[in-house]
């Protein structure tokens, strides 16, 4: 679990909270200082091939992560963050392929998060987190609309843009203008 600040990005950041690798790199800070703080978290599609979506309580849409906890590893961490905020239970068919994104938060942290694309037959997402207003499945035409941060979106074209060429399982992450 976070902080309800955590998803509040610096409104100074046009890209706001980029969470992708064609993000808020704008400065010198690498992702391996110390200050940065890791997380991991879902891409999660519905037997149908929606996506799923929080909407946060400050009105942002957003997809679930989390802070890394413990010994987790970012698989485990990913999949507990998607039950916790949604309800969802979900699974990862290709644990070895994820994309990194990272961003600074609006209380200055650097954030690293490791996403993975994950599926789930759960139909109907529950909210247990007064953090989450709503949860649910889009298209993801719509959900490319509706995504807040614009680093959302691009993480979300990507992992679309590698399902659909087939892209061989690999880590990927993007660099400031989206390529690996």
């Amino acid at each position: 679990m976070r902080p309800a600040d955590d998803r509040q990005d610096d409104p100074q950041d046009d890209q706001r909270g980029a969470p992708s690798g064609a993000s808020a790199h704008r400065d010198s800070l690498s992702l391996t200082d110390p200050g940065t703080v890791r997380g991991a978290g879902g891409v999660v599609f519905d037997a149908s091939g929606r996506v799923l979506v929080l909407l946060h309580a400050n009105g942002d849409r957003v997809f679930p992560k989390g802070h890394l906890e413990g010994s987790e590893t970012p698989l485990q961490a990913a999949l507990r963050e998607v039950r916790e905020e949604s309800g969802i239970k979900a699974h990862c068919p290709e644990p070895h392929r994820s994309w990194t994104t990272a961003y600074r938060n609006s209380s200055g942290t650097q954030r690293q998060i490791t996403w993975f694309a994950c599926t789930t037959d759960d139909p109907t997402p529950a909210l247990t987190e007064e953090l989450f207003r709503e949860a649910y499945f889009l298209p993801p035409a719509e959900a490319l609309e509706q995504l807040t941060f614009a680093a959302d979106r691009q993480l979300l074209a990507r992992i679309l843009e590698d399902a659909a060429q087939g892209t061989p399982p690999a880590t990927s992450t993007p660099t400031e203008n989206g390529a690996p």
